[in-house]
């Protein structure tokens, strides 16, 4: 990927260097840059120079300010009690393409994922500094491995490993949901040197509401005009939300829809697609901006799932309970969950939702729960006649021409069926 041009708010001549190789950005406190951004172009160039910077100039500018951050690897973290407690929570999406993996491979086994390598790698080399503690919620064996490796290598500073359950009919898993917040709870507290307060929790079970229906409310413009509203842009917009202070990211998302509502772009003759699988490594630009080059619209995706597990918390007695039940009674269906649906009819419910014409797995390499959700997939779409197609992908991908052909392919094959 080519850097952007960086975004520079101090004049600090030490500032405008790149520091060990690596591109830097600086944000003023008060993340003016995102406060006064006046156009979802503007919106979109801030944020891929953010994403240049795998020092994580968010988490940076908030400590600057004199808060705390919690890093929250993928998938789900239940984010609103980070918040909660006056803590940042930033998503840990792995170092992106301009980290260098050196001392991650000497730890870990060749055949993981990258975003395993990369995040253990900034935390080898000192790019996860901005952090005071970390929440691997229990997705894979890499995941829990993951915890167990930071709480060694980082002893300083708190690392949770979150259980999330995976039997949604019995009737003790929100209690038992409940019992994990808890245990999650006593730690960001110590972090955060004081309790939780009720009156803090709702506050942010509200905010955090807000920003997950303006989320819904942007993939749903993404599926019913996807001309008005590239990939690239809802993937950004969304991508923002797990690193900006939400009072920050709330305000910014309702501006950008307004302007895309505004939008009456030409349609062109492209094939309706659903693409599957990058939950939790995340796929270059240049990979995303290609699927529409070779003339597919994207109506429905799994990118960014940590604004979607559910539309709204209900309000009840304990918002610990109503929390956790809104959790598990959300009908998200993807390959780090099951739910009471089987595989086949979540593939073919998303299919119909989006009116799609196919679907693309976009898996990255070497994740088994994509992996192995491709297989009953593909089942349930051949046995309906629905057209796939199969890309892995990597964080530091450079080239798309074998991609490139297979997309042209599968767009051709049905265009012209």
């Amino acid at each position: 990927m080519t850097v952007p041009t960086l975004l520079q708010i101090r004049t600090d001549a030490a500032l405008d260097k790149e520091e060990n190789g690596l591109p830097r950005v600086e944000l003023a406190p008060d993340f003016r840059e995102f406060r006064d951004a006046g156009s979802v172009a503007e919106m979109v160039r801030r944020t891929q120079e953010v994403l240049a910077d795998p020092t994580f100039p968010t988490a940076r500018a908030w400590r600057d300010g004199g808060g705390k951050a919690v890093g929250c690897f993928p998938v789900y973290t239940p984010q609103e009690l980070v918040h909660a407690l006056g803590l940042l929570p930033v998503a840990l999406q792995g170092g992106g393409e301009n980290l260098e993996i050196s001392r991650a491979d000497a730890s870990l086994g060749s055949f993981l994922c990258s975003i395993s390598k990369s995040t253990l790698e900034m935390a080898l080399t000192g790019l996860l500094d901005p952090f005071d503690a970390f929440v691997f919620p229990y997705i894979c064996d890499v995941s829990r491995n993951l915890d167990g490796i930071f709480s060694r290598i980082l002893p300083d500073r708190p690392s949770h490993m979150l259980h999330l359950p995976q039997n949604f009919a019995s009737e003790s898993t929100v209690r038992f949901l409940v019992a994990e917040y808890r245990s999650l709870l006593k730690k960001l507290e110590k972090v955060a040197g004081r309790s939780l307060r009720a009156a803090d929790l709702a506050a942010s079970l509200a905010l955090f509401g807000e920003q997950r229906l303006l989320a819904g409310q942007l993939a749903a413009l993404k599926r019913e005009r996807p001309w008005d509203v590239s990939l690239v842009e809802s993937y950004l917009l969304l991508r923002l939300g797990g690193l900006l202070p939400r009072e920050v990211h709330v305000p910014l998302l309702r501006r950008a829809l307004d302007e895309l509502r505004g939008r009456n772009q030409k349609a062109k003759d492209a094939v309706r697609v659903v693409l599957v699988g990058p939950f939790c490594e995340q796929p270059t630009l240049e990979l995303l901006q290609l699927i529409e080059d070779v003339g597919c619209y994207v109506v429905g995706e799994e990118l960014q799932m940590l604004h979607r597990w559910y539309p709204r918390v209900e309000p009840g007695g304990d918002p610990l309970e109503s929390l956790a039940a809104a959790y598990v009674r959300a009908p998200v269906d993807i390959g780090v969950r099951s739910t009471p649906t089987t595989k086949a009819a979540a593939i073919l419910a998303r299919v119909r939702e989006g009116d799609a014409q196919g679907v693309i797995f976009l898996t990255a390499k070497f994740c088994e729960p994509a992996l192995e959700d491709v297989v009953l997939y593909r089942r349930a779409l051949e046995a309906k006649g629905i057209p796939y197609l199969h890309l892995e992908f990597e964080e530091k991908s450079t080239t798309y021409e074998q991609a490139r052909l297979q997309l042209e392919t599968f767009v051709e094959s049905i265009l012209f069926d």
